[in-house]
């Protein structure tokens, strides 16, 4: 009788299992991740993963790339897939993959490693990340299809979506305000959101913890200006400035470190050169916006590749009256066309992309070449 009972409780058990299964299949709301992470402990995050297709985890040189158990695909296409999602893959040294349920560390040869461990929790797969890493990001790209998944009941009550969480920022006290200097190189401006022009050595009164948006211009050189009436030309990128203090500051500093490739940390700012942000220590002794070169503008030398003589370069806005040996700051990441004239007459007009020429996000340990030279072919 005991032998009898004890097989029709684990029957039961295993119904109940399969039910649970089933109901996650149908309950269970998609989930799309596209976070960047601020801070990074010790002890890492936990994060929902039920129904992502692909989720990955940067540490430095590395990243391990998580996939369903039941994705067929190569290691290559899904390694693939990852680096066209997301720019900043196409700087990792090594790339692994990890499928389905299970414990796997980032591939980092000569670097700190952490762990990954994917565990089914019934309702839920939950991704741990444990040690400090760059980013994490998931994406969920279309349903999955579930084998016999049951019918549902359509006077059973919809399941609401799970709204999105994201890591908050610590809060900042109303009108704390601050201000800093905005640096600006020779012959160029920076022009905020609201339209104010800086020129550079102004200084700029800014709310802690708030978002400021600006581009870098070249000036006009017979006066001096950028307005928006064609004198200068303003550039495409739009870069985003957030003041902090101290203590935040040293936070992210200490994160971006981690990911040279992407980011260049000095002493008063943080550049992420992907997402274009900077991050400015407000309680630095010399607390300003530096728009340097190599991620804010290149100088540009114009050449011919035959003798320069009667020959000149000019930049409609900027260079109105053409220079035979033509050096000038144009902002970087936009395309300006420029001209070239033999005898005061124009040869030639070419669209010219501004493109940086070093390591992008090292600092420290090289040096930054500022100057790129263009020749044209007369």
């Amino acid at each position: 009788m005991k032998k009898f009972l004890a097989i029709v409780l684990t029957l039961i058990m295993v119904f109940t299992a399969i039910s649970v299964i089933s109901a996650s299949a149908v309950e269970t709301p998609a989930i799309t991740y596209t976070d960047h992470l601020d801070t990074n402990k010790d002890k890492g995050y936990d994060y929902d993963v039920t129904n992502a297709s692909i989720a990955w985890v940067k540490q430095a040189n590395g990243v391990l790339v998580w996939v369903p158990a039941d994705d067929t695909r190569s290691d290559d296409a899904i390694i693939a897939q990852a680096k066209a999602t997301d720019n900043s893959l196409n700087h990792v040294n090594e790339c692994a993959v990890l499928r389905g349920l299970g414990t796997a560390m980032t591939p980092n040869r000569n670097g700190a490693q952490t762990t990954i461990t994917v565990t089914d929790f019934g309702r839920q797969i939950i991704m741990s990340i444990e040690g400090k890493y760059s980013h994490f990001v998931g994406g969920y790209t279309g349903p999955t299809e579930v084998e016999d998944e049951p019918e549902t009941d359509p006077a059973e009550p919809e399941v609401p979506e799970v709204p999105e969480v994201k890591p908050t920022e610590p809060a900042v006290p109303e009108g704390d305000t601050g201000n800093i200097r905005i640096d600006v190189p020779q012959k160029m401006a920076v022009v905020f959101a609201d339209g104010t022009v800086y020129y550079g050595g102004e200084m700029k009164e800014v709310v802690f913890g708030q978002e400021y948006t600006f581009q870098m211009c070249s000036v006009n050189w017979d006066n001096g200006t950028y307005d928006q009436n064609g004198n200068g030309i303003a550039g495409t990128v739009v870069y985003r400035m957030t003041v902090v203090h101290k203590d935040e500051f040293n936070r992210r500093a200490q994160e971006a470190k981690q990911d040279p490739d992407r980011y260049t940390v000095k002493g008063i700012d943080i550049i992420d050169n992907v997402a274009k942000t900077i991050i400015v220590n407000g309680d630095a002794e010399d607390t300003h916006l530096e728009t340097d070169v190599n991620n804010f503008f290149m100088a540009y030398r114009f050449h011919f590749e035959t003798e320069n003589v009667n020959k000149a370069t000019g930049i409609d806005g900027v260079i109105n009256t053409p220079v035979q040996s033509l050096s000038v700051n144009l902002p970087l990441g936009s395309t300006i066309a420029c001209k070239a004239f033999v005898k005061d007459e124009l040869a030639a007009t070419e669209n010219v992309f501004v493109a940086n020429n070093s390591g992008e996000g090292v600092y420290d340990d090289v040096y930054l070449t500022s100057v790129n030279d263009y020749t044209w072919a007369l």
